[in-house]
C-alpha cells in the first residue's frame, strides 16, 4: 500500500472506514492538549453521533462506531501524513503483515529523524528563553535551558538498563536476556526457579509467592487489629495506634541472623525508569529521551550532548536540580564540551534539597554567583519551566505504559510537536518574538 499525502487534504483510510482529516485533528488535538485517551476519544464521538447510528441496521458487517483501536491508527497514520506532508514525500509501507507490523518501520523512521538538532521546534529563540549579554562593547546572546525527568515508563527488559526491544508486550526479558524467565524472581537471586513458581525454594524468596490468597488475608487482618487497638483506652487514659511487643525478661531485642534486609522480588515487568526532557525556560522542548534503569549523571550528560551536540549549540545556561553531580562527573572524564556552559541549580532545588555544607554546589553551580541570571532583584529566566512542563506530559502515563517501544517513542514525540507550535503560539502573542533560526548558525562548528 502506498500512501501519498502531498494534498493539503489527506484522507486515511483502513479496516474498511474512513476518518477525514478535519476529524483526525480534532481527535490528535484533544489528545494532545487535554490527555483524552482514544477509548474515551472513541466514546464521545459514539455519544455525539448515537442518534445517527441507531439508524444503522444492526446486522450491518461494518458498523458505524469508533473504537480505541481504530483511534490509534488514526493518531498514528495521520501523524505519519502529516509528517511527509511537511518534507513533501511519499509514505509507503509493506504489503506483507498485518497493520501494526507495517506502522513500526515508519515510527521507528520517524522517531530517529526527530533525535538532537533534527527535532520540530530546536532551533528556537524567544525573549523569554534568550537574554542580551554585553562584554565590552560586544554583545552576545545568551539562551537559557532546564532539564528535568518525571516518570512515565513503558514495559522493557527485565536487565537493569537493557535496550533491548521486548518480543511481546506479555515478555519480561528480551530475546537476548530469554534464559532469565526461569529464574528467581527476588532481586539479586540466581537461582532458578521451582516447578509451577516464580520464586527459588529458599523459604524466605518462597514466603515472597503465595497464590492462594491468604497473605493478603493476612495483612487484612493485621490492619483491622491495630485499627482495633488504636480505639481501646490503655491504664493511662491514652491511646495507642499500634501494637507493641513487650519483652517481659528484661533483654534487649537482637537481630535476626538474617540480618535487617528483607529479600525484594519483581513478579510483573520492569518499565523504563523516566523521561528526561530539555526545555527551553519559555516552555519550548528540545529534547527527550527515554531513561531505562534510572536517571544517571552519565544518561543527562549523554542527553546534553545528543541535544547540543556542536560548541556553538551549547546554550550557556542549563538548569539541572542536580548540577552539581554533573558537573563533577563532566570535570571527572575531562569533558570540556560544556566548559563555556554555566551550570546551576534552580534556585527552588537549591533551596530545599542541596545542603549549605557542600562546598563544591556552593562554588560551581549557585545561581547567584552569575550575576547575569538577575535582572534587578529578579531571575532573569524561569528556571522552573522543566516542571511546569511535566505537569502537563504527567498526563500521558496512563496511554502510553502499554504502548510498544515504537509507538511510545512517536507518541510521545508528536505531542511534543503539538505542544510547541501551542508554546509559540502563546509566546508571540505574549510579545516575547519568538523564531525559529537557521540550524547551521549552531552546528557549523564541532
Amino acid at each position: 500500500m502506498s500512501v501519498c499525502p502531498g494534498s493539503h487534504d489527506p484522507q486515511v483510510t483502513w479496516h474498511e472506514k474512513t476518518v477525514t482529516d478535519k476529524l483526525c485533528d480534532r481527535f490528535t488535538n484533544l489528545t494532545a492538549c487535554a490527555w483524552v485517551s482514544f477509548t474515551n476519544n472513541a466514546r464521545v464521538y459514539n455519544l455525539e453521533h448515537c442518534a445517527a447510528i441507531e439508524c444503522f441496521p444492526i446486522n450491518w458487517s461494518v458498523r458505524p462506531e469508533l473504537n480505541a483501536s481504530l483511534l490509534s491508527d488514526t493518531f498514528f497514520i495521520y501523524g505519519l501524513l502529516r509528517d511527509h506532508a511537511r518534507r513533501a514525500s511519499i509514505l509507503a509501507f509493506s504489503n506483507t503483515g498485518d497493520q501494526a507490523t507495517c506502522l513500526d518501520p515508519q515510527l521507528e523512521a520517524r522517531t530517529a529523524a526527530f533525535i538532537g538538532p533534527s527535532r520540530d521546534g530546536w532551533n528556537h529563540v524567544c525573549d523569554k528563553c534568550c537574554a542580551i549579554k554585553k562584554d565590552g562593547d560586544q554583545h552576545y546572546v545568551m539562551r537559557a535551558v532546564v532539564m528535568d525527568g518525571i516518570t512515565i515508563g513503558r514495559p522493557c527488559c527485565g536487565v537493569h538498563d537493557c535496550k533491548e526491544q521486548l518480543s511481546s508486550q506479555r515478555a519480561r526479558y528480551c530475546p537476548k536476556h530469554s534464559g532469565l524467565d526461569s529464574c528467581c524472581v527476588v532481586v539479586g537471586c540466581t537461582a532458578q526457579a521451582s516447578s509451577s513458581y516464580q520464586t527459588c525454594e529458599e523459604p524466605t524468596h518462597r514466603a515472597l509467592e503465595d497464590t492462594s490468597g491468604r497473605s493478603a488475608l493476612f495483612v487484612l487482618r493485621r490492619r483491622l487489629e491495630r485499627l482495633r487497638a488504636s480505639a481501646l483506652e490503655d491504664d493511662g487514659g491514652g491511646l495507642t495506634d499500634e501494637l507493641t511487643d513487650v519483652d517481659h525478661d528484661g533483654e534487649c531485642p537482637s537481630k535476626s541472623d538474617e540480618g535487617n534486609t528483607k529479600p525484594r522480588a519483581r513478579f510483573g515487568r520492569r518499565r523504563t525508569h523516566n523521561e528526561q526532557l530539555v526545555v527551553a525556560t519559555c516552555g519550548t522542548i528540545l529534547g527527550r529521551a527515554t531513561m531505562y534503569g534510572s536517571e544517571g549523571i552519565g544518561g543527562a550528560g549523554t542527553l546534553l550532548r545528543i541535544v547540543f551536540p556542536t560548541e556553538d549549540s551549547v546554550p550557556e545556561v542549563v538548569y539541572y536540580d542536580n548540577a552539581c553531580s554533573l558537573k563533577k562527573h563532566l570535570l571527572h572524564i575531562g569533558d570540556h564540551h560544556f566548559d563555556k556552559c554555566a551550570m546551576p541549580v534552580d534556585p527552588f532545588h537549591a533551596k530545599t534539597k542541596h545542603k549549605d555544607s557542600d562546598t563544591f554546589c556552593g562554588t560551581h553551580c549557585n545561581a547567584a554567583m552569575f550575576p547575569e541570571l538577575l535582572d534587578g532583584n529578579r531571575w532573569r529566566f524561569n528556571s522552573s519551566a522543566a516542571e511546569m512542563t511535566n505537569a502537563w506530559f504527567g498526563g500521558f502515563q496512563a496511554m502510553v505504559r502499554e504502548m510498544r517501544e515504537s509507538r511510545y517513542d512517536f507518541f510521545l514525540d508528536e505531542v511534543i510537536r503539538i505542544r510547541n507550535l501551542l508554546t509559540a503560539d502563546d509566546l508571540g502573542k505574549a510579545g516575547a518574538h519568538p523564531m525559529l533560526l537557521p540550524r547551521h548558525l549552531f552546528l557549523h562548528r564541532t
